[in-house]
Order: structure tokens, then sequence, then C-alpha cells
């Protein structure tokens, strides 16, 4: 493939989010605040939108996002291009809101930064996940203490403790850095109040639904699946280490579907 068409193929998976807002500063935001919008001519009907950065979006929907204004640092990100890559035509029920109706009131208000995570600070969990959501004596809080917990480990060892024996290949600490910032943006749906506010269930699930796509495709990173075996043991190791009671099976099934999907690319 040539690569004039290849521009082209891979322009025509691009989808643009709404322009900004009343609710959303091209150049401000905040990050974070949601509200109803019919975003026409592309849409009919009226659906949670969401202030974003371009950076978010972008990493999120693995590059097939971006801000219409491409100069733009925030804009409207709609429900349905979030959800399911749909640019225009049907709005679904889970996305669909009433203008004249307020949204559910959060319990906690969220710094801006919650909402826009770059993987380097592990403590977005605690400060941000579990402040929205402590869901205590759940295993959905075993899920939020994992993924800090994780997070830390990885983190010392791309500072050089290969005292513990972490001491991955340039290959590895690439993968590393990508994985971290993607498990941290698949979770900050959760924080944004639609329609209905979700169980600790369905948190615990998207958390560890995550981790398979994260390993095997992180946007901008280096993939699981081209990892040597010294890598893949030494990731195992540091998993192991940060096992809390009621996490280990749903680890290690995604541990699993990680060396399925790894067949497939």
């Amino acid at each position: 493939m040539n690569s004039c068409l290849c521009q082209l193929v891979c322009l025509s998976f691009v989808f643009f989010a709404v322009s900004g807002s009343k609710h959303c500063d091209r150049n401000t935001g905040p990050a974070g605040a949601t509200y109803c919008i019919l975003g026409a001519p592309y849409y009919s009907k009226y659906q949670c939108a969401t202030c974003v950065t371009d950076t978010y979006m972008r990493q999120t929907s693995n590059g097939k996002h971006r801000c219409r204004d491409r100069t733009a640092r925030y804009c409207s990100y709609q429900c349905m291009l979030e959800r399911y890559s749909i640019g225009h035509g049907p709005v679904y029920d889970d996305c669909l809101c009433n203008p004249n109706r307020p949204f559910p009131r959060p319990s906690v208000i969220l710094p801006a930064t919650c909402y826009s995570p770059d993987g380097t600070d592990c403590g977005w969990y605690r400060r941000c996940l579990a402040k929205l959501y402590p869901c205590r004596g759940h295993q959905a809080e075993y899920a939020i203490a994992y993924g800090e917990k994780s997070c830390n480990l990885y983190t010392h060892s791309t500072l050089g403790f290969s005292d513990h024996g972490l001491g991955f290949s340039q290959q590895a600490l690439r993968w590393i850095n990508a994985t971290r910032k993607c498990l941290q943006v698949a979770l900050v749906p959760v924080l944004r109040l639609c329609q209905v506010q979700p169980t600790c269930e369905q948190i615990k699930a998207m958390a560890f639904k995550s981790h398979v796509t994260c390993y095997v495709e992180p946007y901008q990173g280096f993939s699981v699946c081209y990892l040597p075996p010294t890598d893949w043991e030494r990731i195992f190791w540091t998993i192991k280490s940060s096992f809390l009671p009621g996490t280990f099976v749903e680890t290690f099934k995604a541990s699993v579907f990680t060396a399925a999907n790894c067949g497939r690319i």
C-alpha cells in the first residue's frame, strides 16, 4: 500500500468530536464538566457530553478521535462517539439526556486533573477513583488498591530498583509507561455522571477488563506481545507481588486473555 493510499485509509477511521460550547472553553475547559447537548447537525437527539482534553480523547480512542477544531486544547466529547465510535446519526438510550433535567450530583468534587491522567501519578487511584467510589468491603475496593499497588511497583522498576529482580528492557519500559496511562484513562468515564452512577461491581469489572486491551494495544506504546520471555517473567512476578484478596482470579484471567490476544496481532 503506497503512502498516499495509506493516508486516505487512515483518515477514514478518524472521527471528530463536536466543537466547544458554553460548558467547554477550547483553551481552559474545564476537564470533566458533563452536560446535555444536541450536537446538530450530526445528531437529532440530545445526548450526554463531557469536556475533555484533545490528548485524553486521542488516548482513550487509540488515536481514532480528536477535536474538530485542531487548535483546541479542550472540546466536547459526545457520549455516542466515546462509547460507540459513532460520529453522527442515532443516539442510544444509555447516552440520551434531557436538557431540562439536571444530571446526578456527584458526592464529591474532583480536581480537573482527575479527568486527564498521564499515568505518572499512581495516587490517581486513591485521589480520584476511590474518593468518588469508596466501595468499602467490595471487591472493587481491591481492584482500585491493586491498580495503585501495581502502578507503584512498575514505577519502582522504571527507576532502576533491580535489587528486587525488576530489571526490564527498554522495550518493556516503553510498554510499562504506556500501559500505566492506558489503565487509568480506561477508568475515567466512571468519574463522570450522565444518567446513573455505576455500581461497585461495574467498576470492578471495568477495571479488570481494561487490562487485556491496555497490555496488548496501549496507545502509542509497545505491545506486551513483542516483549522477550525475560520481560514476560518479570512482569508476571511484578503482578503476582501486588495480588490482594479477591484479585487473583480476575488477574489470572486477564493474563490468559492477554496471551490469547497476542496470537491475533
